[in-house]
């Protein structure tokens, strides 16, 4: 069942992501979207088979179906966020993410070992 409540976290699109638990521990990759509450889809990391038959679909403009290929395809499945750690720039190593705010005032992401910066704004994405 899925959970009703939105979960607020500090990773976002783009952010390079370890793996801390799973058949792909140990592992980075980057994170490519927020895909559902708690779950984050991971670049080249929990990969699974998907077997597809072959397909007609007509586009609007075409006069003739176009063919897609069956076969058996390599899919990413979503992660759940807690099985995921941010991984430091600097440090180079998986880590926590603090929240500060900036001399200006802007938010900002902290690595939580070596008190960096971590790239990009520090907004909460909410993925629904």
């Amino acid at each position: 069942m899925r959970s009703i409540y939105e979960v607020k976290t500090e990773l976002r699109a783009g952010d390079t992501v370890a793996v801390l638990a799973g058949k792909d521990a140990g592992k980075r990759g980057t994170v490519k979207s927020l895909v559902a509450p708690g779950r984050v889809l991971v670049e080249g990391i929990n990969k699974a088979k998907k077997h597809q038959k072959p397909r007609q679909r007509m586009s609007a403009d075409a006069q003739t179906p176009t063919i897609e290929p069956g076969g058996i395809i390599d899919t990413e499945m979503p992660l759940a966020i807690s099985n995921v750690a941010i991984v430091c720039p600097k440090c180079d190593r998986p880590v926590r993410i603090k929240a500060a705010r900036a001399a200006d005032g802007a938010k900002q992401r902290l690595c939580s070992r070596c008190k960096g910066v971590l790239p990009g704004k520090a907004t909460k994405e909410v993925a629904k």
